[in-house]
C-alpha cells in the first residue's frame, strides 16, 4: 500500500527498541495487504459493520496511520510526529487502532527470500469508510496535491530571492534537496535536508530562508478534506 506521495518521518515506536531491521518502504511490486488497498478498505469497512462500532462526530477527520508489519504479520503503531494533526484526528486514530485487531489480511515484506519488517501507512477517513464502499475505493489515488500559486517553479524562484549568495565564493553548481510539510492551514514546516550540497553553512541558509517563506500553499486535500502534504524538493544553484 505504497502511497503515490513520499512520507518523511522518524519512527517512534510505542513499544521499546525492536532489535531487527525496519525496512522504510515495502519493495516495488509488494503489498502490505492481501488483495491490496481496495482489500484493505473493504475488511476495514466489513469490521466497523461488524463490530458496530461508532462514527466519528468530525466529518473532517483525516489521518495517515503508520504501522510497521512483522515477518509474523503483527503489526506495531508508529507514533506520529505531528501532534497537533493527531489530536485533531484522535477518533480516526482509535478507531483505526481498534478495526486494526480484526483485520487478518497482513502480508509481510519479502528482501532477498527472507519475511522482514516495513514501514506501511494508509489514510483513514472514518465518515466515508461507514458508508458503503464505492467499487475500488482507495483514498490515496484521489489525493490533489498541496500547490503554491504559480507553480513548483514559482516556489523555486522564492527560495532563491530569498538565499544571499553573496556570502559565498564558489564555481560550478551546487545541488541539494530539502524536505518540507504543507499543512492544512497552507503554511510550510518540518523543513529539512534530505540531501547535502557538500558545504554546511550553504545547506543551513538554504534551510532557514526557506522556513522564513511566509507565503501560503493550497494544502493538499483528499475529497475535499484538507491534508498534510509532504514535499521533496531538488534545487540547484550554479555561480560562474
Amino acid at each position: 500500500m505504497n502511497p503515490k506521495f513520499l512520507l518523511f518521518l522518524s519512527l517512534f515506536l510505542y513499544s521499546t527498541a525492536f532489535s531487527q531491521d525496519i525496512y522504510d518502504k515495502y519493495p516495488t511490486g509488494q503489498t502490505d495487504y492481501v488483495g491490496g488497498n481496495v482489500q484493505f478498505y473493504k475488511d476495514f469497512h466489513q469490521v466497523l459493520i461488524d463490530k458496530k462500532m461508532q462514527p466519528c462526530e468530525n466529518k473532517n477527520e483525516a489521518f495517515s496511520f503508520r504501522i510497521v508489519v512483522y515477518p509474523d504479520k503483527k503489526i506495531k503503531y508508529v507514533k506520529s510526529e505531528d501532534a497537533e494533526s493527531l489530536e485533531k484526528n484522535k477518533c480516526a486514530f482509535a478507531l483505526t487502532k481498534e478495526v486494526a485487531k480484526y483485520l487478518t489480511g497482513w502480508n509481510p515484506a519479502v528482501v532477498d527470500g527472507n519475511k522482514v519488517a516495513a514501514l506501511t501507512s494508509f489514510w483513514i477517513i472514518p465518515h466515508e469508510l461507514f458508508q458503503d464502499l464505492k467499487e475500488g475505493y482507495d483514498p490515496v489515488n484521489d489525493m490533489e496535491m498541496a500547490t503554491y500559486e504559480g507553480g513548483i517553479n514559482n516556489f523555486r524562484k522564492k527560495v532563491f530571492q530569498s538565499i544571499d549568495l553573496s556570502r559565498f565564493t564558489f564555481t560550478g553548481t551546487f545541488r541539494l534537496t530539502v524536505t518540507f510539510v504543507v499543512e492544512t492551514d497552507g503554511k510550510i514546516s518540518n523543513v529539512k535536508l534530505a540531501e547535502s550540497s557538500g558545504l554546511k553553512a550553504f545547506d543551513d541558509m538554504v534551510v532557514k530562508s526557506i522556513s522564513q517563506i511566509r507565503n501560503k500553499w493550497t494544502p493538499g486535500n483528499i475529497h475535499g478534506i484538507p491534508v498534510r502534504y509532504h514535499f521533496k524538493l531538488p534545487l540547484a544553484f550554479t555561480m560562474d
